[in-house]
């Protein structure tokens, strides 16, 4: 698997772009950048999709005019699908990211299980940033957009976040997971499973 990581927004949040033998996924395209595209475009020979984690502005903003310019369908959870029409929840109000409407293709269930050729995607939910979001474990590689980040995790004050529940979302991934599984977050560098086991401050 070869990942490429593109910096999206003034958030600076992680833009993905996932490559196996048999599937392209870009993982939350913050913002609308031609690599991504070209990217996309570049293995039509391949099953393609675009994956939002979550619904806010800077996982994103780039995922409609994405799909415009390439006809990849996009992917959400099910519970998150909604919001995605919503300015207050997505944040894009609030940070005048002016951000229009739009709905996913794919609405993904808890546990749900897509395959790409030979590539399988689990989706799982874990909701406490959004009530919806959601990880991605990409053959034994997790994406874990703003749940989980490298010795801390994501902002739980926004609509529809909870510290219970984020903190609930986390233990659960971190246990089904051996250490040595790498770690994608939304923002900042990769980790692993066993370095948030040994200092991420909400599993002590």
């Amino acid at each position: 698997m070869d990942i490429k990581c593109i910096n999206c927004t003034l958030a600076v949040s992680n833009c993905y772009l996932v490559l196996t033998k048999t599937a392209a996924i870009v993982i939350d395209p913050g913002c609308f950048d031609e690599r991504a595209e070209d990217f996309l475009n570049g293995n039509k020979d391949k099953e393609r999709l675009i994956l939002l984690t979550h619904c806010h502005f800077d996982h994103i903003g780039g995922a409609v005019q994405l799909r415009e310019n390439t006809g990849v369908k996009i992917a959400v959870s099910k519970v998150e699908s909604p919001s995605l029409s919503d300015d207050e929840i997505t944040l894009s109000k609030r940070f005048h990211a002016h951000l229009k409407p739009f709905s996913a293709d794919i609405a993904l269930e808890d546990n749900q299980v897509l395959t790409l050729g030979n590539t399988v995607i689990k989706a799982v939910l874990t909701p406490g940033h959004t009530k919806g979001s959601m990880c991605f474990d990409i053959d034994g590689v997790l994406f874990t957009g703003d749940t989980l980040f490298k010795g801390t995790f994501g902002r739980t004050d926004f609509p529809g976040g909870s510290l219970g529940s984020i903190r609930s979302s986390i233990k659960t991934v971190v246990k089904n997971y051996p250490d040595d599984t790498l770690i994608y977050p939304g923002h900042n560098e990769p980790t692993t499973v066993g370095e948030e086991k040994l200092n991420n401050p909400i599993l002590r």
